[in-house]
């Protein structure tokens, strides 16, 4: 796949803080975080931390290659196990294949724009995905990419989309750096969700949450609250 698919992969040593209690299944999340969330795999971190072996979760990846993200997720499994994944990947050459790698499913689109394409890959993954009782979960790396090639009203539409993949108990977590986009982008993005989830770093070895409802309204105090720390 990429240059990096058999390279050592090192996750830096990271204090993590436990996540906020009221960030709970069945919620539709946006993680934002200040610059590229998917440098501290913010989204798979919350994954492991928050799911089971018996869950599935689908993911999107928009900046690293599926090879990197498969890497980065099972440095991050620990002793309790951690959902097994399916992904999208929308950055890697070999685009519109899809492939088996180990126990996980890829399957390549074009770009991250090609949101069409995005549809198409995570209806085939879930259709080849097997029936289970337990929690699914639905995760984009990072949105900002795809906000940068197309509308965030046509985002918008397809998030309403695809965020049904998520099951009654499961999270659909949307990464973004906030610091990349307008208030026009965050507002239009802001009431499809449940809440959202800052992360910060109040040291350089240390990531902490803040989870703020929105209420499926965007509020600039909201906004405003959560750059603090």
């Amino acid at each position: 796949m990429d240059g990096n698919a058999n390279s050592t992969v090192e996750i830096e040593a990271l204090l993590v803080d436990p996540l906020p209690e009221s960030l709970s299944g069945g919620s539709t999340v946006l993680v934002a975080t200040t610059g590229d969330p998917s440098q501290h795999a913010v989204c798979l971190r919350i994954l492991c931390a928050q799911g089971t072996e018996e869950d599935t979760a689908f993911v999107v990846t928009t900046r690293e290659s599926a090879n990197r993200t498969i890497a980065v997720y099972n440095c991050l499994g620990g002793e309790t196990g951690q959902p097994s994944i399916s992904i999208v990947d929308t950055v890697s050459e070999q685009q519109s294949i899809s492939a088996l790698y180990g126990e996980t499913h890829v399957v390549f689109t074009p770009s991250p724009g090609d949101l069409e394409r995005l549809v198409m890959a995570l209806s085939d993954l879930s259709d080849s995905s097997v029936p289970s009782n337990r929690a699914h979960h639905l995760l984009i790396r990072s949105l900002t990419p795809v906000l940068k090639a197309t509308s965030a009203t046509h985002v918008g539409t397809v998030l309403e989309r695809i965020t049904g993949l998520r099951s009654e108990s499961g999270l659909c977590l949307l990464g973004i750096d906030y610091t990349a986009h307008d208030e026009e982008t965050m507002a239009a993005i802001a009431p499809l969700v449940d809440g959202v989830l800052w992360v910060t770093q109040p040291s350089p070895d240390r990531l902490a949450f803040d989870y703020q409802p929105t209420r499926g309204r965007h509020s600039r105090s909201v906004l405003d609250d959560g750059t603090d720390d």
